[in-house]
């Protein structure tokens, strides 16, 4: 069995995501990740290049926005890179979104033994921002499918957490619900807010009006520097140098075999 990860980025430095992080929480248990930029000007293609420099599980795509609509573009990056995949699943990765590095090797274990499965969900849980604890709500986004001929994503209508099978969405109920939890680390660094709720609002689907009028409320929002307070300990070991942060920025560190597998246990 091969797993292949996808994720796709624009201008993640600027906008506080952390998607270094999020690759890398995910690598040791795929094996290939494909990663594209879509037009960044901030450094984020430069770490990326670093990253493949560096990690040779992981391969760079430079397909770009073709649209000022995000979602249009996100579908068309997605599907390119799936049919580009050589896995027999698919694992879905988001730039704010973390694997715990103790689920790795049962998450490919788990993954291996669903052969009746063909789409498979995380427990996503937010962490709060003064990094003291997650939240009791639990949402289940589809991050892992089997890779068939007419798989596919529909982000328009699905948002990026649904897989379709040709039209059909293959676990509508959100049975197929694995024990492992996805750590999202969303708006945690306050310089990077109001760049982030710009870019959200610039890239709403037509017609949605109301998205467009709760990010337009947004965008006047300025997020309170909260100091860290008793940290949470249950974080990934890679989510925990981020903690307190003014503003993102890609590690040096991050480019080291000894120091990931030193903080995480990993091998890379």
């Amino acid at each position: 069995m091969k797993i292949t990860g996808l994720n796709f980025f624009k201008d993640c430095i600027t906008h506080g995501y952390p998607f270094i992080e999020s690759v890398l929480s995910a690598l040791p248990f795929c094996d290939e990740y494909l990663v594209n930029d879509g037009g960044s000007t901030d450094g984020t293609l430069e770490a990326l290049e670093n990253l493949t420099d560096t990690y040779g599980k992981v391969k760079l795509y430079r397909i770009p926005d073709v649209t000022n609509i995000r979602w249009d573009s996100c579908s068309i990056q997605s599907n390119t890179m799936i049919g580009y995949a050589k896995g027999d699943w698919i694992f879905l990765g988001n730039a704010d979104e973390f694997v715990h590095e103790e689920d790795t090797a049962a998450i490919r274990e788990y993954v291996a033994g669903r052969t009746s499965w063909r789409t498979m969900r995380f427990n996503r849980r937010e962490v709060i921002r003064n990094w003291s604890d997650i939240s009791e709500e639990v949402y289940h986004p589809g991050r892992f499918a089997r890779r068939e001929w007419n798989l596919r994503m529909d982000w328009n209508a699905y948002g990026g957490d649904e897989f379709l099978y040709g039209a059909k969405w293959d676990d509508p109920d959100r049975f197929n619900v694995m024990p492992f939890t996805l750590y999202h680390i969303y708006n945690m660094f306050p310089r990077n807010y109001m760049s982030k709720l710009r870019n959200d609002a610039e890239y709403i689907s037509p017609g949605d009006k109301l998205r467009v009028n709760a990010y337009n409320r947004m965008k006047g929002s300025v997020i309170p520097e909260t100091p860290v307070k008793n940290l949470y300990p249950y974080l990934p070991a890679l989510a925990l140098g981020l903690a307190g942060l003014k503003e993102y920025s890609v590690r040096p560190e991050l480019y080291s075999r000894e120091y990931l597998e030193m903080a995480t246990g990993l091998e890379y």
